[in-house]
């Protein structure tokens, strides 16, 4: 055999090898359409997108399925994406697993939450206090021994575990990052002791300064790497391994809470919807990361784009200025 067909030959074995690995480690974590079956889906949908509420049962069932399907396509593509980039566990182990940062187990629900700081786990958290019998959650402080933190003993099988409905949510790293930075370190003064702001500097400012001493300063200011607001998603998720049923997008806004509140039946708990929502004359961080955004200096934004690189690379978001922002990229 020539050089040249040993080559090919190696070249087909490496990616028929890759497909049997994907195939077989996805096809564990995969919510099937069975599995949605079990659910009693209700005959209307929840009013929060006012085109939903007259819908028929048929159409609720198509939507929900789509949804998941929609969020398989999605896993699948960033576990590609992990191999390629060589960060692909090869087997979720139910018996030795790393698990995401933070899990909560809603026992009355069966739902198990992947809890990602600044893509809406607030609003989630509030809403099993809702589901508690709380009648006005939002300001409630959500106290550590409230949840049921996960511990290998609640799921003493593997089957009970995939019987689960278990859901995380990931947002567009540089509007995350502003998020953050607005609640923890305007808000909280986190990192005051490093920072130094002059007061009189803006906020957008104190945004820069925030940046460039976070990075260039890395290896005694570790937020970037060690603090949950701050880490990259990717790794705080572990979305190359771990079997999520439904991985939801903060930007498809409600609809993916719709569909959660569809399959669990409690489409008739009011969700808690985030800060700017309740307080009068807030503003979203959607809001004010466009308007930052558009005044940073490259430089700034590169040094977003390489804290957050693996963000980019595994989750597929689009860029500012890219004209999918800040949505993820249509090609996955």
């Amino acid at each position: 055999m020539s050089s040249t067909s040993t080559a090919v030959f190696s070249t087909f074995l490496l990616f028929f090898g890759v497909g049997i690995v994907l195939f077989v480690s996805f096809s564990q974590s995969r919510y099937t359409p069975y599995q949605i079956q079990n659910y009693n889906i209700s005959t209307t949908v929840p009013c929060q997108y006012e085109s939903y509420s007259n819908m028929t049962k048929a159409e609720t069932t198509d939507m929900v399925k789509a949804t998941f399907a929609r969020s398989d396509k999605l896993l699948y593509a960033i576990r590609e994406r992990c191999m390629l980039f060589g960060v692909y566990k090869m087997k979720w182990n139910f018996e030795t697993f790393r698990k995401p940062r933070l899990l909560i187990y809603k026992r009355s629900i069966n739902v198990l939450y992947s809890s990602n700081p600044k893509t809406g786990s607030s609003s989630f958290k509030k809403f099993f206090f809702k589901l508690d019998g709380v009648k006005d959650p939002t300001n409630v402080v959500c106290p550590q021994g409230h949840y049921e933190y996960t511990r290998k003993s609640m799921f003493r099988t593997e089957k009970g575990f995939y019987s689960t409905l278990r859901v995380g949510a990931i947002r567009n790293p540089a509007i995350r990052l502003v998020s953050a930075f607005r609640d923890k370190v305007i808000r909280n003064q986190m990192f005051s002791k490093y920072l130094q702001y002059d007061d009189s500097m803006s906020e957008l400012e104190k945004f820069k300064r925030f940046v460039h001493y976070g990075y260039y300063n890395r290896t005694r200011c570790t937020w970037f790497a060690t603090n949950l607001h701050f880490r990259a998603q990717w790794d705080n998720m572990q979305v190359c391994s771990f079997p999520y049923s439904l991985l939801m997008q903060y930007e498809n806004g409600s609809r993916d809470i719709d569909v959660i509140q569809i399959v669990t039946n409690t489409t008739d708990i009011d969700y808690t919807p985030s800060r700017a929502h309740v307080i009068p004359g807030a503003e979203s961080s959607d809001s004010v990361a466009y308007q930052w955004l558009s005044q940073l200096d490259q430089e700034t934004l590169n040094i977003i784009y390489t804290i957050y690189s693996f963000d980019y690379k595994l989750l597929a978001y689009s860029k500012w200025g890219e004209k999918e922002f800040p949505f993820i990229k249509n090609d996955f």
